[in-house]
């Protein structure tokens, strides 16, 4: 499973958004960071479950 974080930096008043330790962007609000964080992993999951097919 990947590993989701998201940090609110008071400064820009984003939130940071982490996926496996990795920083993947910035978003206004937490549920936006949240709702994008979930779409991305569902997008590797997809095509991790792809190329898994075509390799069989």
């Amino acid at each position: 499973m990947h590993e989701k974080t998201i940090i609110y930096d008071p400064e820009t008043r984003d939130f940071a958004m982490y996926l496996d330790g990795e920083l993947v962007g910035f978003a206004r609000t937490y549920q936006e960071a949240e709702a994008t964080l979930d779409e991305l992993v569902s997008e590797l999951l997809y095509e991790q479950a792809r190329l898994h097919r075509e390799a069989a």
